[in-house]
């Protein structure tokens, strides 16, 4: 194997020649400044913001407690090759297509129409430029016609469509498009030739666990290819809003692992929801559509592609090869990147690593992760 830190620099060197030439020095230097050049990746990847708040108003948003706005929405300040120039600045993100997947939607509703011009902008200079795997959530209505557009900027990006419940929505997302409004988005974009997916997130207990087998039953009649199951997080200020919308939060709350008045504020606590994802991953598959843990593995499926722990479930419908994490290659990746690191074994879709103090572990687990498309587990050297 060659050497896979030079691929990427070179790539990444080459990516900043182009893109400088275009911009400013002011633009460089806002790019700089801007989080988009720090900012350390999820497990879906990297975080790309399109707009600055949202107007939802759903009850279970936690971007309140982040400190963005939930009356209003603007576009995000950059252009988009200056977010290009931004990435490339972040020690984090690998560009290209073996590259860190890039996900839309997080803290803002990306296809409301006062940030869809930015939306697109960006999912064309990513495109264009870096060639990393997109993917977005949204609740918005995609149009037949938005739906071409996106489909003709990157044919291979990976929608997800939320949809958290049908006989609560209008309680639990206030402002937001109803389901059936949600399903044609699903259509339009699948009729635009995209692999849309069902995003039934966040599992509300006592709502979603009720209602999932109907969502999934319309999500496939709406010709969804398949389904990604997320979990909830909650603050005090979601368990207040929850309980204002109706919702009886006792399954939450046996679900929380401290008592609600111990909770601190703006502090994001996980509900444990394992067991109702795994009916939902059954029920998904016997309607024959394919079910992701992940959003992620949505992500490279919709690009053609599957990573280890996708096969290892058995979701092999896809053409491109993967590079097989044995030892040396691993080891080596390692210390290309300064870490001294053992290999430690491998088996369904997980690496494990045994790594010193002074490695760099987001860097190590981001390539690592996206040169073999395994999911690395580290450990104490």
């Amino acid at each position: 194997m060659s050497s896979v830190s030079k691929y990427y620099a070179a790539l990444r060197s080459r990516i900043m020649d182009e893109v400088s030439m275009i911009l400013s020095d002011e633009e460089k230097k806002a790019s700089l400044r801007d989080p988009h050049s720090k900012r350390a990746p999820r497990p879906c990847g990297l975080t790309i913001h399109t707009g600055i708040g949202c107007t939802m108003g759903c009850s279970y948003c936690y971007i309140g407690d982040m400190g963005f706005p939930t009356s209003s929405i603007k576009p995000y300040p950059l252009s988009g090759v200056q977010l290009v120039y931004a990435l490339l600045n972040n020690k984090y993100f690998l560009p290209g297509e073996r590259g860190t997947l890039i996900a839309i939607g997080s803290v803002t509703e990306p296809f409301h129409p006062a940030v869809l011009g930015k939306t697109l902008e960006y999912i064309w200079a990513v495109k264009k430029y870096l060639g990393n795997y997109i993917q977005f959530s949204t609740k918005a209505y995609i149009s037949m016609n938005t739906a071409l557009k996106v489909a003709a900027i990157d044919p291979g990006i990976s929608p997800l469509i939320t949809l958290v419940s049908i006989n609560y929505s209008r309680e639990l997302e206030r402002n937001a498009p109803g389901p059936e409004i949600r399903l044609e988005s699903i259509r339009n974009l699948r009729e635009a030739g995209l692999k849309p997916v069902l995003f039934l997130r966040p599992i509300i207990p006592g709502i979603t666990d009720k209602e999932y087998a109907e969502i999934i039953d319309k999500a496939a009649e709406y010709r969804a290819v398949g389904v990604v199951a997320g979990g909830l997080r909650v603050t005090p200020r979601i368990i207040n809003n929850l309980k204002e919308a109706g919702v009886d939060i006792r399954g939450i709350e046996r679900r929380l692992r401290i008592p609600i008045e111990k909770m601190r504020e703006g502090v994001q606590y996980s509900i444990n929801v394992a067991d109702i994802k795994e009916n939902i991953a059954a029920y998904t598959r016997r309607k024959g559509l394919k079910y992701f843990p992940l959003a992620c593995m949505a992500n490279i499926y919709s690009h053609g592609e599957s990573c280890w722990r996708m096969i290892s479930m058995g979701i092999t419908d896809t053409v491109k090869p993967l590079y097989k994490p044995e030892k040396d290659a691993v080891e080596e990746l390692l210390r290309e990147i300064g870490c001294h690191g053992g290999f430690k074994g491998f088996s369904n879709g997980f690496i494990r690593i045994s790594i010193g103090p002074k490695c760099d572990k987001m860097l190590a687990g981001e390539v690592i992760k996206y040169w073999f498309r395994a999911c690395p587990v580290f450990t104490g050297s």
